[in-house]
């Protein structure tokens, strides 16, 4: 499988859990898009793909960026592996897309963070197509669909913010409007409910090159936290193997100052197979 990635690497560890997951995976990453691109977030995305041996363009949505917006575990991350928080980028991540889509034009779309750059590139071209695309967003209200594990919170919620698609709207709305096969969204109404802590980290071990990054990284945040919502790896799974999860036939579209789901063609996560799903981040299939 070919991959493309755009994140927001930094701003929540759950971004670095769910790269190197996929890497550990057998994914063929072939290219990181981050948005914005600042220095300390490209830092950690090059020391991914210096410790994996990934020879892959690392793109930004904005040039030139001089603040730095990471901390906590991947300031530990680049201090252990002695690496500067200056990173450098290839390129803006909208040119970078021309020459991976040619030259590889079945990869499929994997988006954690705003989807500016691959927002971009849709609106220039809108004649391309991709079969796939996952994105870590959207909501689905329970009167949709009721899942096993709820969230009290969500009781009764028609919309909820999500930060991927309200981060750049304007690229939001090309991606949902954008010709792809097959699009998902993995939202709150379940990530909420995946939580990382000891008990489960307990389950993994750093059998590869990816599942040690990973497992650093796991090392590092629970020293300094009890639990951590699992939202992107949650979608990371999801767009490997759909089949642990039941999905809701929706269409994901603006509400308030949030976003909801109403009936439509695209697929929405509605439920999971928590034992799967931890299955498959502990010990990743080959794809």
């Amino acid at each position: 499988m070919d991959l493309i990635i755009e994140t927001d690497i930094g701003h929540d560890p759950d971004d670095f859990f769910a790269i190197t997951y996929l890497a550990a995976a057998g994914v063929n990453i072939r290219a990181i898009l981050i948005s914005p691109g600042d220095p300390d977030q490209i830092a950690i995305a090059k020391l991914i793909c210096d410790q994996l041996g990934l020879n892959i363009p690392i793109g930004t949505s904005k040039e030139n960026r001089t603040k730095y917006s990471s901390g906590s575990v991947h300031y530990d991350l680049l201090d252990y592996y002695k690496y500067s928080k200056d990173g450098k980028a290839d390129g803006l991540g909208v040119d970078i897309l021309e020459n991976i889509v040619e030259n590889f034009p079945e990869s499929e779309l994997f988006i954690i963070g705003p989807v500016s750059s691959i927002g971009k590139y849709l609106k220039k071209h809108p004649e391309v197509k991709f079969n796939r695309a996952t994105m870590q967003g959207g909501f689905l209200p329970y009167e949709n669909y009721k899942p096993v594990v709820i969230e009290e919170k969500f009781i009764g919620q028609q919309w909820m913010p999500t930060f991927n698609l309200n981060g750049d709207r304007p690229a939001g709305v090309d991606f949902l409007q954008a010709n792809i096969g097959d699009r998902r969204f993995v939202g709150k109404n379940i990530c909420h409910t995946v939580m990382f802590d000891a008990e489960k980290f307990s389950l993994f071990s750093p059998k590869n090159p990816a599942m040690k990054l990973f497992c650093q990284a796991g090392e590092f945040y629970l020293a300094k936290h009890s639990e951590k919502k699992f939202h992107d790896p949650t979608a990371a799974v999801c767009h490997l193997h759909p089949e642990i999860a039941t999905w809701y036939d929706g269409k994901t579209v603006k509400m308030e100052s949030g976003w909801t789901t109403i009936p439509g063609y695209d697929k929405v996560l509605a439920d999971i197979d928590y034992e799967l799903l931890w299955q498959h981040l502990s010990n990743p299939a080959f794809v």
